[in-house]
């Protein structure tokens, strides 16, 4: 029999654990080229303090239509508006040329708008407005055509002067006498331009923007009067 050398290690202790050995370091990861940023886009610059924005163009005038046309063709100038909102042609006439323009527009057979519909008037922030309809029966046609006076070419406590058009119907004396009576349009050559719906002293034009009802017996704050 061999005999068994002793241990060096005492009896009852457990063989301690060695260190784990250190994970050996990792290779330093490569640097990646990063994209680069997208420049931020600028804020536009604010505009200067108390400049002007550039003024608007101003809108193109608009081609003559068929009665437009058929004035110019016959030495009389006018300005087409835009149509009415039931797709009217709609003109501008100088006062000097509505009763030769008014002539040929009733008496020409290729034209033959021989039927007033109305005259009405029309107070504007800087002008006052006289407005006739016309109506052809024979070719079922429609016109509307406009005088337009400046309130800056009206003499103080003056009233804006159209030509009338009673001449070429006998309609118009009473649309005009109405439009004399609610706007203060006054028709040079009508036979009789009095009031018609308001009493010949009545004072002021109802229609207007800077009209101020009078306070009487009928219209005053009572309220059993009849207004």
């Amino acid at each position: 029999m061999t005999e068994e050398k002793p241990s060096d290690k005492p009896e009852g202790k457990p063989e301690e654990a060695k260190p784990a050995p250190e994970p050996a370091e990792k290779p330093a990861a490569k640097p990646t080229a990063e994209k680069p940023a997208a420049p931020a886009v600028k804020p536009a610059a604010p505009a200067a303090h108390g400049a002007a924005a550039a003024p608007a163009e101003p809108p193109k005038p608009l081609e003559p239509g068929q009665f437009g046309q058929f004035l110019k063709e016959h030495g009389i100038q006018s300005t087409r508006l835009a149509d009415s909102s039931r797709g009217v042609e709609t003109i501008l006439l100088d006062g000097d040329k509505l009763d030769a323009a008014m002539r040929l527009l009733r008496h020409s057979p290729e034209i033959a708008l021989n039927y007033l519909v109305t005259v009405s008037g029309v107070d504007n922030t800087d002008s006052f407005d006289s407005v006739y309809v016309l109506w052809s029966y024979s070719n079922n046609n429609e016109l509307i055509v406009k005088v337009r006076i400046k309130k800056s070419d009206v003499k103080e406590d003056g009233l804006p002067m159209v030509p009338s058009i009673s001449p070429f119907w006998k309609a118009a004396d009473w649309h005009e006498r109405e439009t004399f009576d609610l706007v203060g349009i006054r028709y040079l050559g009508h036979p009789y331009l009095r009031r018609i719906l308001n009493p010949w002293d009545w004072e002021g034009y109802p229609l207007r923007k800077d009209y101020k009802q009078l306070v009487d017996a009928l219209n005053d704050r009572n309220p059993h009067s009849m207004r």
